[in-house]
Parts: structure tokens; sequence; C-alpha cells
């Protein structure tokens, strides 16, 4: 098994919001997500990056930034999403920086195809732990 069942607690991530086509990023929604993550880089913020992907109906938007201990840590002019509690797998990589979420998505989509996960796409968290390392969660029904 290449993942972990774990329970989040509830929590919040601030920063830059785009719509996505549907309910996960498409190729569409690519170069939006390039370049919001790179006005979001352009700040040089010292904060862990965090990307939240939240579903609404069957749609979902993505909310590029970091993850906030309170309302009080959201910069001005951020928006604001709440990641529910819950069931998450959790998939971790260490790879080259360029293959990370290639190899993350591409590890969550084979255990979806092999039925080992069923995602409620609630929401799905991006955490990156280093400049070679990142920490995939999908909600799961």
């Amino acid at each position: 098994m290449d993942f972990d069942i774990v329970t989040l607690d509830e929590f919040l991530v601030g920063g830059l919001t785009i719509p996505l086509a549907g309910r996960e990023v498409t190729a569409r929604d690519l170069d939006l997500v390039n370049f919001t993550w790179d006005r979001y880089l352009a700040r040089e913020k010292k904060a862990a990056r965090v990307a939240a992907y939240i579903g609404q109906n069957n749609h979902a938007v993505a909310v590029l930034g970091y993850e906030l201990s309170g309302l009080n840590d959201l910069d001005i002019g951020d928006v604001v999403t709440r990641i529910p509690s819950g069931r998450y797998a959790k998939f971790v990589v260490s790879d080259k920086p360029y293959d990370l979420l290639r190899t993350a998505w591409a590890k969550v989509a084979k255990a979806e195809n092999a039925g080992t996960i069923t995602r409620s796409h609630t929401a799905e968290i991006e955490r990156y732990t280093g400049p070679t390392s990142v920490e995939v969660y999908v909600s799961l029904d």
C-alpha cells in the first residue's frame, strides 16, 4: 500500500483562489494553477505552502497558499477556506521537485482504480514539506 489512512482535524487554508473546470485539476486548469502559484510565490511569504481543493457540487475551487492557526494570520486580500475534519488517504512522495505532484497524483489514481480507496472529493490537500517532498491527502467516503 502506497498510502496511510489518517484522520485530520479541521483546519484553515488562506491564499489565492481559482475556480476549477471540474472536481479535479484538468489540463485546462493547469496553466491557471501554475500562474497563481507563481503570483503567490512572488510574495516570498515565510510559510509552508499548502494547496486546498474544495468540492462544490460538480466543481471545485483551489486555494493556493498557507495553513492558518486563526483568522488573524490571514494576509489582507487573501481568501480562507475550511478543510473539514475526517478520514483521508495520505500519500507521501520524495523525489525530484518537478515530478512530485505528478507522482503523488498517479499514486492516488492507482489506488482509486484498484478500488483500495473511494474518494469523496470533499477536500484534497497538497502540503509541501520540503523542496523534494510533498504530502497529498484525499478525502474518503
